[in-house]
């Protein structure tokens, strides 16, 4: 018996993750792609929930940033390189970028207006079905700290499978 006869039976007729058709089917988990394909979302939503109710309880940006830097974890470990890149299309060093350009901005912006680093304020506003809604001006630091562990995470798995071989490596063998 071939592995090409074993195997097919074992994997599912379709894909759990995005990306995992270009994986080997004898190096699969289907359990973990199934634990992944449930977990990720909820994982997101939970750390823009820690986002947020960290303004004003524990939490926060950095607490959010590893949470959803823990999503990339495990879509990396389910369904490889590929699938990692399908679940943070944007490159590692643009979102890591942009959080440093959130951050500093905050930062400078407080110095300019106020004489003071990283002086915040408080927007106060009604929204229809919500009713009164404080917005602090930190949402912009926070943001900008979970988007710079995000980054970090992203680049560093990224990196981490930098000697796996690619589909065009794997071509070019064959």
């Amino acid at each position: 018996m071939t592995d090409a006869h074993r195997w097919p039976a074992a994997a599912p007729g379709e894909r759990l993750l995005p990306a995992a058709e270009h994986q080997d089917p004898a190096e699969r988990s289907l359990l973990l792609e199934g634990l992944a394909r449930v977990l990720h979302p909820g994982i997101l939503v939970v750390a823009v929930y820690l986002l947020v109710v960290g303004l004003h309880h524990p939490g926060g940006g950095f607490i959010a940033g590893l949470v959803a830097g823990l999503g990339l974890v495990l879509r990396r470990l389910a369904g490889g390189p590929r699938e990692l890149a399908a679940a943070s299309p944007l490159p590692a060093g643009l979102v890591l970028g942009t959080g440093l350009l959130l951050v500093s901005g905050y930062a400078l912006t407080g110095v300019v207006l106020t004489d003071e680093l990283l002086a915040g304020a408080v927007w106060h506003g009604e929204v229809w079905l919500l009713g009164p809604v404080e917005v602090p001006s930190s949402l912009v630091f926070e943001s900008g700290t979970a988007l710079v562990v995000v980054g970090l995470t992203a680049d560093v798995l990224r990196v981490l499978g930098a000697g796996e071989p690619s589909d065009e490596d794997a071509e070019g063998v064959a």
